[in-house]
């Protein structure tokens, strides 16, 4: 027994080293899978999983076929088997094959009727990409129509590989040509060559971060960035880094480029190969209701929302839609929250991507069966239309959904929102990043408006702008926190990223850099605690976001609340503190309030403020630092020493120190006014210019005007033109879908039918020789209706050999007119079981008496063939014992009361012949038992009725001899002898009997 036989199967292996190779193929794909198999190395340590479209009809002979050339084993799949390196394993028809934790085979059935080949290669490259992440590759060799190429967008969005053949190599070149027109493609190759990139993408080496050993100097990475930035437009410097890298790391690999700066000159030379980068970085995997709890509680969080809200406008933004499944998905809920009211509510969904080529896949709201795997049969059934091999949208769902190119990072947001989802987009974003983005989020929604972030995200921070409504889901409620200002959207800039590095790379011993940490430490909470104990940070609105110890000169306004500094800092000290903020906006670094007399809980006291400007970039921008120092009399040095007239003296130095502050502060609002004013006159002037401008513009809008009515007049012309005639369409068109509903509603009755009687139906065009199948035919036969095309040869063909002769004449006397009906034939179905087919038919013939049509129905009628066959046989036994038996022996027939057969020894006993016995019938029949026992026998013929089949019931009485030569005694057994097929009540009674007469 193999080592992989010997494994519990409830047992998860962990190997996380392992790479799982997907190869999807259909048409052509045999001579391309022996051409990579035959040329695989030996020691890639690589499992191989292939999904090949099959046929379900047949019997495949892939294993046999590809094992004969290849390099490595080659199984068929078998279901929870564990894959074993340099192995291949094939999946079987009427299956499709998935990878679940552990490395196990998954095979699913798929008994509904179903629209695409299988087994499906998006399905197997979505659970290798699940399961295995950057240990994932997906290879699409030849083949018609687009499998795999949604699954190939989920391995690279996991940092996986992408190969295809080369569409010149490949006998059909469809599916190669899709997945590379996606733009998920690291290699296009040969079917011979794909062993040896296999092999190098194995021992290519990995980096994972920048600035380490064996990774992308800051430089580099820096220079990389800015091309994206230039090329592309978009700014990746607050992206996380290691993300960025594993992008970077595959794109060389796919070059076999080993060096990061060679990559960085290609990167330079190559501008092709900046837009495969670009495309790289924006792979994302997404999927209709994606994590189905979280949106069952959305849904139920909407509904409340709805509920609640006033007006019936609801504005909805998508952000990171990348292909669409995510806003289709809300506009379905939506469209189960309100109903028949939708049509009531101005409904807009405003779903984003920076990715252009997702953005254009999403408007065309068509999509692989595969997408729709997980959603429940209602709502593929309401929502979605089959489009070829494809499932689209309704036009109901599409028309609340509006698809643009938008980045986060840079363009401003969507306003009015009630409802922000933005699902598995930061976690590739920095902490910066991401406090950049939430404020935003903040501004865009109305006050209690709904965020929905994904499950590995969160607020941070922003604690009082957002009230969870869901920890689990990820739900949050904007809360109400006064006016707003747009928040300020600062990111850092590359160069001054690379000279922070540089600054840090002048590195200490770490003792030395840990001890000089220590007493920095000890000296600030020194500072903190003796000298400077109360502290507060302001931000660029004048508004306090933090404070440190207690400090007795904040007071809590009356009204609503706000953090404003002025509001929550005693008025005696506003006009000071507004000094010392002009002074920190000219340019100065630090500045104070100066010390001013304080009555402070009843004690004179001295208070000073202390200002100091912090630069610094981020989501928060600059700050203000502001300490207070408060003072006793006795320690505020107002005198010269030796003064004798103290007392006047201390008033003369303040009142003069109050005057200076006086013109100081006097002298800013001076230079404040004067700015002011500059700035006035300036406007006024621009103003003056805007509105000679505007006059310009005025005359010329009358122009236009008049020319505008012209052509409304005409365009209400043709728009009530179009009203009736889009009117008279819709008409058309209801009545059309009344009639396609009808139809569908028929159709599915008539199939109910024939598949509960067994049978279907089916029509032979004469001039053309087509025969049409119902779903029925096929069903008798067990063949799939995509392989199995009917025709007279193909029917003749499911006859067994010694019938299709009889067929073929059969059908030649119908045209005739002189067949006899029905036909009985044997034929085989698709597992060569045999089957017995009832066919009959009626021909219509033309003014000529030439045949042209001929319809009929085939019905399957094996049982009742069967069960007749085997009833015959089973009588033939008996008769066969009753007449080799020694005893007498006759079968009363219950329905008529009369004796149906007997046996050689039942006439040499009585002397009776059965013609002699046929006036024995009904009553009279009772005249053969002897009077006195004739109601002993009636008991005795209904306990047999009541019996059971094979109970015997044993008796004796008299029996009349024939030609009234008197009676005999005998002994008899009474047993069923036949069931009445209907009611399966008795209705034929067997009697055994001798002679008692001794």
């Amino acid at each position: 027994m193999s080592q992989k036989n010997n494994i519990d199967e409830n047992t998860t292996i962990t190997r996380p080293n392992l790479t799982v190779v997907g190869v999807g193929a259909s048409a052509g794909g045999l001579e391309a899978l022996q051409s990579m198999l035959s040329n695989l190395p030996t020691d890639t340590n690589m499992a191989f999983v292939v999904a090949q479209h099959l046929s379900p009809s047949y019997k495949s002979m892939m294993v046999d076929l590809l094992e004969k050339g290849s390099t490595i084993p080659i199984t068929s799949a078998i279901n929870n088997e564990v894959l074993e390196p340099n192995h291949a394993y094939i999946c079987p028809p009427n299956f499709n094959i998935e990878i679940t934790s552990g490395d196990r085979i998954s095979l699913i059935s798929y008994p509904e009727t179903r629209r695409t080949p299988r087994p499906s290669v998006d399905m197997l490259f979505e659970s290798i990409a699940s399961v295995k992440g950057e240990n994932a590759i997906g290879i699409i060799l030849s083949g018609t129509g687009s499998d795999g190429s949604r699954g190939i967008r989920a391995i690279k969005g996991e940092n996986g590989f992408g190969i295809v053949q080369d569409p010149k190599d490949a006998k059909y070149d469809g599916m190669p040509n899709s997945a590379i027109n996606s733009g998920n493609v690291d290699l296009i190759v040969q079917s011979t060559e794909i062993g040896t990139e296999l092999k190098n993408i194995m021992h290519f080496p990995r980096r994972r971060s920048v600035d380490n050993e064996n990774a992308i100097s800051r430089d580099t990475y820096n220079g990389i960035i800015n091309i994206l930035k230039k090329q592309c437009k978009v700014d990746f410097t607050l992206y996380k880094e290691n993300t960025i890298v594993r992008r970077i790391d595959r794109r060389m690999t796919s070059l076999r480029i080993h060096d990061t700066d060679m990559y960085l000159d290609h990167l330079k030379g190559h501008p092709e190969e900046v837009s495969l980068l670009f495309n790289d970085m924006l792979i994302g995997v997404t999927s209709f209701f994606r994590d189905a709890r979280a949106f069952d509680r959305l849904d139920r969080e909407l509904s409340n929302y709805i509920l609640n809200k006033e007006t019936k406008e609801l504005r909805i933004w998508c952000v990171g839609c990348s292909t669409g499944e995510e806003p289709y998905s809300i506009a379905i809920i939506l469209s189960q929250i309100l109903g028949d009211k939708i049509s009531d509510y101005k409904i807009q969904i405003f779903a984003t991507d920076i990715d252009k080529h997702a953005i254009e896949f999403a408007r065309n709201a068509i999509y692989p069966e595969s997408a729709l795997q997980n959603l429940p049969k209602p709502i593929r059934d309401k929502f979605f239309l089959v489009n070829d091999d494809q499932f689209e949208l309704t036009k109901a769902i599409k028309s609340h959904v509006i698809f643009s190119v938008h980045d986060i990072n840079n363009d401003p947001p969507f306003l009015r929102l009630d409802l922000i989802t933005c699902r598995n987009l930061m976690i590739y974003f920095t902490v910066e990043l991401q406090r950049q983005i939430l404020p935003t989020f903040h501004y865009a929604l109305n006050p209690k408006g709904i965020l929905m972030l994904g499950q590995s995200e969160s607020i941070g921070v922003f604690q009082e702008q957002y009230r969870p409504l869901s920890k689990t889901s990820k739900i949050y409620e904007a809360l109400f926190v006064g006016k707003q200002l747009p928040p300020e959207r600062k990111s850092s800039g590359i160069r001054k990223k690379a000279i922070d590095y540089k600054e840090q790379s002048i590195t200490e011993s770490p003792r030395r850099t840990k001890l000089n940490e220590e007493f920095s430490n000890i000296i600030s909470q020194t500072l903190k605690e003796f000298v400077l104990p109360n502290a507060m940070l302001i931000n660029e609105n004048q508004d306090i976001i933090f404070t440190e110890g207690e400090n007795k000169l904040l007071v809590r306004p009356s009204g609503l609340p706000t953090n404003n500094i002025f509001k929550n800092l005693h008025p005696q000290l506003s006009i000071d503190l507004r000094s010392a903020f002009h002074q920190l906006h000219t340019g100065k670094d630090i500045a104070n309030t100066g010390f001013q007399s304080f009555n402070l809980d009843g004690k004179d006291v001295w208070v000073k403020l202390i200002l100091i400007s912090i630069k610094r970039e981020g989501p928060l921008g600059s700050l203000i630092l502001i300490f207070s120092q408060v003072e006793e009399p006795v320690n505020i040095p107002v005198l010269p020493e030796g003064n004798q007239d103290t007392s006047n003296q201390a008033v003369l130095v303040e009142q003069q120190r109050l005057l200076l502050k006086t013109k100081e502060q006097l002298q800013n609002v001076i230079e404040e006014l004067e700015t002011s004013n500059e700035e006035m006159q300036s406007m006024n002037e621009e103003l003056q210019s805007s509105n000679e401008e505007l006059q310009s513009s005025n005359e010329e809008l009358e122009t236009t005007n008049e020319e505008l009515q012209s052509t409304n007049e005409e365009l209400q012309t043709a728009y009530a033109e179009l009203r009736m005639a889009y009117e008279e369409r819709e008409h058309q068109r209801t009545e059309l879908e009344a009639l396609r509903n009808n139809l569908q509603h028929t159709n599915s009755l008539l199939e109910d039918a024939e598949k509960s009687a067994k049978m279907g139906s089916w029509l032979w065009d004469i001039p053309t020789r087509k025969i049409d199948w119902s779903n029925g035919c096929y069903q008798l036969f067990g063949l799939d209706k995509k392989v199995f095309h009917p025709s007279y040869e193909a029917f003749i063909g499911l006859a067994q050999d010694h019938y299709r002769g009889l067929l073929e004449e059969q059908l030649t006397n119908l045209l005739h007119n002189r067949a006899s009906q029905p036909f009985i034939f044997e034929a085989y179905d698709r597992n060569k079981k045999t089957i017995i087919i009832s066919l009959e038919a009626v021909v219509s013939f033309n003014d000529l008496k030439q045949a042209e049509r001929v319809m009929g129905t085939m019905t399957d009628v094996t049982e009742s063939i069967m069960s007749e066959r085997e009833q015959t046989i089973y009588k033939d036994k008996i008769s066969y014992i009753l007449n080799s038996s020694l005893n007498a022996a006759c079968v009363i027939d219950l329905k008529t009361m009369s004796v149906d057969y007997i046996n050689a020894e039942f006439q040499k006993l009585l002397g009776y012949s059965l013609e002699s016995l046929i006036p024995f019938k009904d009553e009279q029949f009772f005249e053969l038992i002897d009077q006195k026992d004739q109601e002993k026998f009636r008991s005795v013929i209904q306990t047999v009725i009541d019996s059971k089949p094979g109970q015997a019931t044993p008796s004796s009485y008299k029996i009349s001899l024939a030609n009234e030569e008197g009676t005999v005694p005998v002994y008899a057994n009474h047993t069923i002898y036949e069931l009445d097929e209907n009611t399966l009540a008795a209705s034929k009674i067997l009697i055994t009997l001798f002679s008692s007469k001794i």
